[in-house]
């Protein structure tokens, strides 16, 4: 649900204006720009398969790609580039921009910046790396945001129960990075998650997760929130929901514990309606997720080519199948994360070449 809610309205509404799928049209260019001035092209190798609510309110629809997770190589690099250390071969990822992601399916992108672009070890494969800049970087920026929240809390309490709302592939990267920032092997701490798909749920289970909720849109409200805090063995006291949409913010509201943390992503862009009132009774707080940094990019490409960091599931799809896989994780039959692949690429060559 609560990774495809949206997404599956969104498409419904089209469906019914339009009388389309949204990814009809969708293809791969091969058009190859020319190297900006001052900048560098890269050759999209793999990109995550993500979608923005914003274009498919457009009449033009094209899904968020490949702006937000990309992972190549260097094909050019532009002879006035100051001071370059950048050379043709040299694997990269290209920090998230909002221009970039309305280029549509490329597999040449040009680059003036070069501040967003980051290098990326030899040892980490490509298409992992593909999934760091978009997803995994906001489950960071999710994850340290909560970080001293949880342990202030722990200084009070026998047990912190986290909240992660949603299975999917943002969810699954949250709940690795929470085992690894706050929770690790701490009894004190206790991570679940919720959804209403019992194969995402199971999917979470394998990951760590201390324990699973099954949110059945078939049940009553109440008895959904019930369950939730018998599940939490008495409430929540950190709720991560990405989603936002009026629905889950009603439910967590209901299970949040007196001094708890909402921390909302706002991916469903909905109204939600809240008492002021009893948030200040309660002493209870709801924060933004912050847009993370080049330097959290970093330290998280550090911390999944060292192997300190587990990677959450993930399956790698030609571009070609894009249409597919879209319609696939619109009807919950993927779970994990969607990459795709560009061109003819071998991943073991690709990590073996001598650069340039």
């Amino acid at each position: 649900m609560l990774d495809n809610e949206i997404y599956r309205n969104e498409v419904h509404c089209l469906n019914r204006d339009t009388g389309v799928m949204p990814f009809a049209e969708v293809s791969s260019s091969l058009v190859i720009p020319n190297t900006p001035k001052g900048g560098l092209l890269v050759r999209v190798c793999y990109a995550g398969a993500c979608y923005n609510e914003n274009q498919f309110r457009r009449r033009g629809i094209r899904p968020r790609f490949p702006g937000y997770e990309i992972a190549g190589i260097i094909e050019d690099v532009c002879n006035t580039l100051p001071n370059s250390n950048y050379t043709p071969g040299d694997k990269v990822i290209i920090f998230p921009d909002d221009k970039l992601s309305e280029s549509g399916y490329k597999e040449f992108i040009a680059i003036s910046d070069t501040s967003q672009v980051l290098q990326i070890p030899r040892n980490l494969q490509l298409d992992i790396a593909a999934m760091l800049p978009g997803g995994a970087l906001t489950a960071y920026s999710a994850v340290l945001k909560a970080k001293p929240h949880v342990e202030k809390l722990k200084e009070v309490k026998a047990c912190v129960n986290v909240l992660i709302v949603g299975a999917g592939g943002l969810g699954l990267w949250t709940l690795k990075i929470a085992n690894y920032l706050i929770s690790g092997n701490c009894s004190e701490i206790k991570l679940f998650v919720a959804d209403n798909s019992i194969d995402k749920l199971l999917t979470a289970q394998d990951h760590k997760c201390y324990d699973i909720i099954h949110w059945n849109e078939e049940d009553h409200e109440e008895y959904i929130a019930e369950r939730t805090i018998d599940a939490c063995r008495g409430g929540v006291d950190v709720i991560i929901d990405f989603v936002s949409s009026p629905r889950t913010m009603q439910r967590s509201l209901k299970v949040l514990n007196r001094e708890g943390l909402i921390l909302v992503g706002g991916n469903s862009m909905s109204e939600v309606s809240i008492s002021l009132n009893a948030l200040a009774a309660k002493q209870q707080s709801i924060v933004g997720i912050p847009k993370g940094s080049m330097n959290q990019l970093r330290e998280l490409v550090r911390l999944v080519a060292e192997q300190k960091l587990e990677i959450p599931q993930y399956a790698v799809f030609p571009v070609e199948e894009a249409n597919q896989v879209f319609k696939d994780l619109c009807d919950c039959r993927i779970t994990g994360r969607a990459i795709f692949k560009f061109g003819n690429i071998n991943q073991t060559a690709m990590d073996n070449a001598t650069h340039h």
